[in-house]
């Protein structure tokens, strides 16, 4: 993927998860960290209280793992991704970097309008779920993008 489109795709997600060096409850109650990192028993945050500072760059570390993982996931859902627009790229990572592969796998109906290049019926089902409610301003940017993808 292109530095300059990871960078753009980083851009959004920091604005929308926000930046926090601290363990934090996120809207789910999961104990969460730095740019919307959902912290794991791998982690050794795993058990820290609620709080707890955390350095930045372990948060750089964990952001540039959690991107890796978004895209390899859009990588898993849809086929050759490199033949889609930068901006249906984009939502697809942001999607995948806040539901994760198996909640974004169940969009089926947006996942084969983006396979058949149809953005405006893709931008159409994102609208049809229970995420678009979920996610406040962040699902009407990423809607709108995919729409003039």
């Amino acid at each position: 993927m292109k530095t300059e489109l990871l960078d753009l795709i980083k851009e959004d997600l920091i604005r929308h998860e926000g930046y926090k060096e601290e363990i934090y409850l996120c809207s789910e109650g999961i104990p969460t960290f730095g740019i919307g990192h959902a912290v794991k028993e791998t982690d050794m945050e795993y058990t820290w209280p609620v709080g707890s500072p955390v350095e930045k760059e372990r948060i750089d570390a964990v952001f540039i793992l959690d991107c890796e993982d978004a895209v390899n996931d859009i990588e898993h859902l849809i086929s050759d991704v490199s033949s889609h627009s930068d901006q249906c790229i984009r939502v697809l990572v942001n999607m995948a970097f806040n539901l994760g592969r198996t909640r974004l796998s169940g969009f089926k109906n947006m996942l084969a309008a983006v396979e058949a290049k149809d953005y405006e019926k893709a931008s159409e089902e994102m609208k049809n779920s229970r995420w678009y409610k979920q996610v406040g301003r962040r699902s009407v940017e990423l809607v709108e993008m995919m729409r003039t993808a």
